[in-house]
């Protein structure tokens, strides 16, 4: 009986433990990685895809458990989709952003937070589709968004910052564009979307991260 009365304080005791502070200043630094690939079992059709991205953030703490960030990323993707034809189409996505947030931070234990970081971010981006290597379409792309995530955050004695973002929970984003062909096409294009991740979507992209704490 002893034992069951102990446990239940100790959480509480947890649960109340904080270590950050009004106007600490934590730098960070996250990469993501995404692959995947499919294949026809009745003929030689495949697709595949691989991204990368990398970003950084500038945070200051407006107290224990709220800090607002800067940021910079930057991603990079390859598609390649080769049909029953054998004729091979690559598409390549390189895109550059900034962008500002507002983290809010639940202690879970003692160094561990569950973090709900508020992005609104800019970015463009330059794409280019080939077939067998000869380049058929250029595009820029100029987004506007804004999302809120869910992650977890892990504090060491020595002030290093390890932290995991599983993807956007919601979002809303404005998108334009401009493509053009070899034939001499040219086409412009908006876009409107209004996103959630609440059925299964959430933790499809994960970033991990690492930061260094400055009090």
């Amino acid at each position: 009986m002893r034992k069951l009365v102990v446990l239940p304080l100790l959480l509480v005791s947890l649960i109340g433990y904080t270590q950050f502070q009004k106007n600490d200043r934590l730098l960070t630094g996250y990469i993501d990685l995404s692959t995947n690939k499919t294949s026809s079992v009745t003929s030689a059709a495949s697709n595949s895809n691989f991204g990368t991205g990398f970003s950084i953030s500038a945070s200051k703490f407006i107290s224990d458990r709220k800090f607002n960030s800067s940021l910079l990323v930057f991603n990079h993707s390859v598609t390649k989709q080769n049909p029953a034809s054998n004729i091979e189409n690559k598409q390549i996505r390189n895109s550059v952003g900034a962008g500002f947030g507002h983290t809010i931070l639940t202690p879970l234990a003692q160094r561990v937070y569950l973090s709900f970081p508020f992005t609104f971010t800019t970015v463009f981006s330059r794409f280019e589709s080939k077939n067998n290597n000869q380049v058929a379409n250029k595009a820029n792309n100029y987004t506007i968004g804004a999302s809120a995530t869910i992650g977890i955050i892990y504090l060491t004695k020595k002030k290093w910052v390890f932290s995991a973002n599983m993807g956007s929970l919601a979002g809303i984003r404005f998108d334009h564009g401009k493509t053009s062909s070899n034939a001499g096409n040219e086409t412009k294009s908006n876009a409107f979307n209004i996103y959630g991740g609440a059925l299964g979507t959430a933790f499809n992209n994960m970033s991990i991260g690492i930061g260094y704490l400055i009090k």
